[in-house]
This record gives structure tokens, C-alpha cells and sequence, in this order.
């Protein structure tokens, strides 16, 4: 059993190592605190293509040092690393969870998952199976029209509903800070830079403000914030 943890919090790395190590005690286990700090793959004599180190288990953090401008899923493959991922993540929410397993993740799994689900979760997926949290499934599921046409034209002439003034409900403050940068006409390649974010999040997180607003695209969505009085506060929320 050969098992990986990527985590750059040292304690959390600890937790999980021992974590690991109770469920698997014979396992090789590798811990690393930056995706720079990969293991070296060694050559194939098919080419540097063909090359590939092989994991039982690969448990990872979503925000790590090296994963700049990309995911850590594809830094991963890039470096000819392949195995099954688990996720485990700071983050709770259901885009992260859903940024995750678009990126092909075998598992989403908060840091606040208790250690016996934690260590089932984590054996259920070096078994080949994967695993999301109940709650977290549930919000993907009411999130699937929303995910559905997440690469449709964002600017597209669609229909509105009828009325100004207030959000359907009120804008979370990843979506108020996601308002202000749509307010500047940042594409979503700057605005996930600047919010550390993934493309895919960013398309997300303007399709609920889209909805929230009732907006058409992206300049009636930064209109109707303007006459609610929204977007003066998002712009306060604008840093990461």
C-alpha cells in the first residue's frame, strides 16, 4: 500500500498522516507541505511521456503552494503522479465541492469530518468507490440546473424576470466580491486570479448572481445591483 497526503497546514499534515497510518499500518506513506515537493518520476524507458508513479491513495488539500494558476488534480497528473484523490479540504461549501470533483476528485471531505467517517471515507476510495458528504450531495443536487448550462454564453439575450430593486436572496460575500470584479469588466480568467479561484467557480458564482438579480448577463446584473445599492458594499468586500 503506497499512500500520499499533500498538505501545506504542518499540523492538519500530522493528523492525517496518523490518520493513515492507523487504517493502513503496513502502508508506505509520503507526506509533502507544497505540490513543488512532488516526488521525482522516474523515467520510462518509453519516454519522459510514458513515465508514472502509482498511489493506492492520494490525499490532498484543494489550496497548495505549487497549484498555481491550475488545480492540484492536473499538477499531479503533469507530474506523471496517478492514483485515486480524496479531497480534504478547509472549505465547506458546495462549489468548492463541485470545482473539485469536475476536476476528478474521488472524494470531497471537509476538515471538520469527524476521523471515523474521515478514515471510511478514505478507505472507501483507495477501494476504488468515492464519496461526498450528505449535505454537500444534497446542495449539488439542487445545484445541477445551474451546473447544466455552465458553459453557455454568459452575455446571451435570455429571459428575465420581471421587477428591479432587491436579490431574490441576499448574495453570499464570494458572490459580492465577484459582483464588484464583474463591476470593472474583469474577464473570469482575471477574476479567478484575483480571488484565487477556479474558472469553473468564477462562471458559477456569476450564474447565481445572474439568477439572485433576475439579470440577463453580466452589464443588466451590474445595473440592477447599482439601483439596489449593492454595489458599493461589494466593492468593500472586493479582496480576497
Amino acid at each position: 500500500m503506497k499512500i500520499l497526503v499533500a498538505d501545506d497546514h504542518p499540523l492538519f499534515r500530522d493528523a492525517l498522516e496518523l490518520s493513515v497510518r492507523q487504517a493502513w499500518p503496513d502502508a508506505e506513506v509520503g507526506c509533502i507541505g507544497s505540490l513543488l515537493e512532488l516526488p521525482a518520476v522516474p523515467e520510462s524507458a518509453d519516454g519522459p511521456a510514458a513515465a508514472a508513479m502509482r498511489y493506492d491513495l492520494i490525499v490532498l488539500d484543494w489550496r497548495m503552494p505549487g497549484a498555481e494558476g491550475s488545480n492540484p488534480i492536473d499538477v499531479l497528473r503533469r507530474s506523471g503522479i496517478q492514483g485515486p484523490v480524496a479531497v480534504v479540504t478547509g472549505a465547506e461549501d458546495s462549489l468548492t465541492a463541485l470545482e473539485v470533483l469536475r476536476c476528478g476528485a474521488d472524494a470531497f471531505l471537509p476538515k471538520t469530518t469527524p476521523r471515523r467517517v474521515l478514515a471510511q471515507a478514505l478507505r472507501l476510495v483507495a477501494e476504488g468507490g468515492s464519496f461526498v458528504p450528505k449535505c454537500v450531495a444534497l446542495d449539488l443536487m439542487q445545484m445541477t440546473d445551474l451546473s447544466l448550462d455552465i458553459d453557455e454564453p454568459e452575455e446571451g439575450e435570455g429571459h428575465a424576470p420581471e421587477g428591479e430593486g432587491a436579490p431574490s436572496s441576499p448574495l453570499t460575500d464570494r458572490e459580492r466580491q465577484v459582483l464588484s470584479m464583474l463591476a470593472t469588466g474583469a474577464t473570469n480568467k482575471e477574476i479567478g486570479r484575483h480571488l484565487s479561484l477556479q474558472e469553473v467557480t468564477v462562471k458559477l458564482h456569476t450564474r447565481r448572481i445572474l439568477r439572485k438579480l433576475g439579470a440577463r448577463n453580466r452589464t443588466d446584473a451590474v445595473r440592477r445591483a447599482q439601483q439596489a445599492g449593492l454595489l458599493s458594499r461589494s466593492l468593500d468586500a472586493a479582496s480576497p
